[in-house]
């Protein structure tokens, strides 16, 4: 049953999880089939090796209990995020994620008896075998992986090991959206009310010091009343991390999540380096801001409002659609179409309501279609929030065409098309601005800054995020005391550094860590940035009317490849930090221009 805000909303606003399954019966007749194909599953242990038919019989039964399982859990998970204080669809995510474990550790065998079959068998199955054809590159990833696969025994036990282990993100999850309060602030009227994170969103944008400041500090004094909870939570799981890396064989727990992407260790640590030759850019954008707002001195919370004084239009969520349609028609007419379908209704949830999941984010479900979750709040981020959920959908749209087994694009790649769309945006609405008269000035002006905040947000906020990760897994794995006092300590540092000698960083700020959700899927942030510098690339490309058959390849792509190589159909090398570097020297020369425009 649907809680009271949701009701009022207009149903082209809000998903139609019917399109998954009919009604609720339908998903209970599913959760049968699953659990059936999943006991069938079970009678090819220990029989994968013996021939290429054999093999074949299996794989194909793998997917089509792959498929539905993955329909049935992701039909419970959509239905919790709407509200997660509904107890009823609580309990069908735990039914399914219950049926989900159960499953890969009845068919934790495929993995070390494919690693178990001679690789040039394996390797003729694979060719001379037409319904083997589409596990090309993974049977190429698993004789690269064999020396992380364990024996099915081992590798029952880690899947046994799975609920256990991912503990800590379930319950920062429910702390964050549910049980966590934010307090009270006093908005731009004077009012007190409850601080959300939406509310959060636009208070620090606020042209009031003392309701951005107010805003900041609540928001941050919440978590830190929870900090000795979230901390416990956060060691959790980055020993959790530290375990998998250890009973795997890897170097460390950086190692194992580069090895899936098959990407080398200087791509991460590369890119800490390349920001760090960036920072007096960064710190040259500080002042500039400093300067700008009129203030002796800088804190983190004067570092997001724009500091270039227009009029703050108001979007509705029909006129952001508009407006993000308008500017992504570089992207082609096919790109256009598919556009069309996501945001007409059905695909996309779009209003805060209380208990739903916080944030936003694409969601693909294969053989249905993507599904997007809003927060939309009517401002200019707003828009650029549905262009780069947008992308990720239709990335996963076109990538939802290959087979099954090659639909997830690597995590590498996740946050190139997204990105992409961000910067067409920005830079289709810089390009019509009037530099001639002191009005266009003024416009192309906050477009900078707007994007130069984007350029902060994912390349510099996300590597700083980085770090604290790398810095805190190394303690761990040096055995050091994982605790808040020690989180905030090497925190506190990384703002000194990201954010120069001249800002001010309050005390509440060193508890930042705290409200970082993605600090629970380790060394995933520093993608953002990546993705960002690839993205630049790209968007250049496009925008000069070039690349539009290459990016549609590399988007239709899914997992077919490895991801450097699929990102060279876009025409972008990022097997090294330089496309990193490039990007910088973009924001170096944006900072320039900003300075000019205003004097």
């Amino acid at each position: 049953m649907e809680n009271e805000a949701r009701q009022k909303i207009d149903p082209a606003c809000k998903w139609r999880l019917s399109d998954i399954y009919p009604t609720e019966e339908d998903w209970e007749k599913a959760w049968q089939r699953v659990a059936a194909a999943g006991e069938e599953m079970k009678s090819y242990r220990g029989h994968l090796g013996e021939s290429a038919a054999v093999l074949a019989e299996a794989m194909k039964l793998d997917e089509k209990l792959s498929v539905e399982l993955e329909q049935m859990f992701l039909y419970t998970k959509l239905y919790r995020d709407l509200d997660h204080a509904d107890a009823h669809y609580q309990s069908l995510n735990d039914r399914a994620l219950s049926l989900l474990y159960r499953i890969q550790e009845d068919t934790a065998f495929i993995l070390p008896e494919l690693a178990a079959i001679d690789p040039e068998t394996l390797l003729l199955w694979v060719r001379e075998t037409p319904d083997l054809h589409d596990y090309a590159h993974m049977a190429e990833d698993i004789i690269r992986s064999r020396a992380h696969v364990l024996s099915e025994r081992e590798e029952q036990l880690m899947a046994m090991a799975a609920p256990a282990l991912e503990t800590a993100d379930n319950a920062f999850t429910f702390l964050d959206s549910v049980d966590l309060k934010r307090g009270e602030v006093v908005d731009e009227e004077g009012r007190r009310v409850p601080l959300t994170d939406s509310l959060y969103s636009r208070l620090r944008d606020s042209r009031n010091r003392e309701v951005r400041a107010g805003a900041f500090q609540t928001m941050h004094e919440a978590f830190a009343g929870m900090g000795g909870t979230i901390a416990a939570l956060y060691a959790g799981s980055v020993r959790a991390d530290v375990f998998r890396a250890r009973a795997r064989g890897y170097t460390d727990s950086l190692d194992a999540a580069l090895f899936s992407d098959n990407l080398p260790r200087s791509i991460y640590t590369g890119l800490i380096e390349a920001v760090h030759e960036a920072l007096p850019s960064y710190y040259r954008y500080l002042d500039l801001r400093r300067k700008a707002l009129g203030l002796d001195q800088l804190h983190i919370y004067d570092c997001y409002l724009p500091i270039v004084d227009t009029p703050d239009q108001e979007y509705t969520y029909e006129a952001a659609c508009d407006t993000v349609r308008r500017y992504l028609r570089p992207l082609g007419g096919e790109y256009g179409r598919d556009l069309d379908r996501l945001l007409e209704g059905g695909w996309v949830d779009v209003y805060e309501t209380p208990g739903k999941a916080t944030g936003a984010y694409a969601c693909g479900v294969y053989g249905v279609h993507p599904y997007m979750l809003l927060n939309f709040a009517g401002k200019l981020n707003d828009v650029f929030t549905v262009a780069h959920e947008a992308g990720h959908c239709l990335h996963t749209y076109y990538s939802d065409r290959q087979p099954y087994v090659n639909k997830d694009y690597p995590i590498f790649l996740a946050e190139i098309a997204s990105t992409v769309n961000e910067n067409i945006l920005m830079r289709e609405m810089m390009a019509e601005c009037a530099v001639d008269t002191a009005e266009g000035c003024r416009e192309k002006a906050y477009l900078i800054n707007r994007y130069l905040e984007e350029f902060k947000g994912s390349v510099f906020r996300q590597t700083m995020f980085a770090e604290f990760e790398l810095k805190v897994h190394e303690m761990a794995e040096r055995g050091e005391p994982l605790t808040a006092e020690a989180f905030c300590a090497v925190y506190h540092e990384l703002l000194v550094l990201y954010f120069g000698p001249d800002v001010a960083i309050d005390e509440y700020m060193d508890w930042e860590w705290a409200r970082i959700p993605h600090f629970y899927n380790a060394f995933y942030v520093f993608k953002y940035a990546t993705g960002f510098s690839a993205a630049a690339a790209i968007s250049r490309r496009l925008l000069n009317g070039d690349g539009r058959d290459a990016y549609l390849s590399f988007l239709s792509a899914g997992g077919s490849n490895y991801p450097a190589e699929t990102l060279r159909r876009a025409g972008v090398d990022m097997s090294t930090p330089e496309p990193a570097r490039v990007a910088l020297r973009e924001f170096a020369s944006l900072v320039n221009e900003l300075a000019n425009l205003i004097g």
